[in-house]
């Protein structure tokens, strides 16, 4: 869809519109208590293309099906409801990063490195505080957006970098967690350990 002016992208109101479901599912979790805390995830996932011509249309489906692989589920345990649209125009060059093939990108050893951490004990929570803290750009940030404690986000990331070799005090380390994280996602989900 797009605006009848054809000006602009839905994608703001669609992240207002999931950042406002999550504040009912938070007030209605806060009313009824249930074990887990933080709000159910609802899976919701939305691509969003260019403004085109109609006959053009192909095109901007096209760039919507790849926003949606950089798309975080709405409710997922890192991510902002908002994290669940992604506008295609948005992406700038990072959208190049998925034409690289998701083999290539699965072998490359930074995302191996974060699939055998999620994959250890307490390791998916290790990468998800990662994820907030990239996301974020603050521990505090990140610990209110995972419903922890600065401290448990802070010896979370403590794990990565002893894990993974990073510092992310360092700009160059959060710059390639962060691009490990987006290839992590684009590569899709992990296989099952047999």
């Amino acid at each position: 869809l797009q605006r009848r002016d054809g000006t602009g992208s839905p994608a703001a109101d669609l992240r207002a519109a999931l950042r406002d479901r999550a504040g009912e599912s938070r007030a209605t979790a806060d009313a009824t208590p249930r074990r887990g805390g933080a709000p159910t995830s609802t899976g919701i996932r939305v691509g969003v293309g260019g403004n085109v011509d109609g006959l053009a249309a192909e095109a901007s489906w096209a760039q919507a099906r790849l926003a949606l692989r950089f798309a975080s589920p709405a409710g997922a345990p890192a991510a902002d409801p908002g994290d669940a649209v992604v506008d295609h125009d948005a992406l700038g060059p990072l959208a190049l990063l998925a034409e690289i093939p998701t083999a290539r990108l699965r072998d490359q050893p930074d995302v191996r490195a974060l699939d055998a951490l999620a994959r250890t004990d307490s390791g998916a929570l290790d990468v998800a505080a990662l994820e907030a803290f990239c996301r974020t750009g603050s521990l505090r940030q990140a610990a209110a957006a995972l419903y922890l404690h600065h401290s448990s986000v802070a010896a979370r990331l403590a794990h990565v970098e002893d894990a993974l070799g990073w510092r992310l005090d360092e700009p160059g380390d959060r710059f390639r967690a962060q691009l490990a994280l987006w290839a992590r996602k684009l590569a899709g989900p992990l296989e099952p350990v047999p």
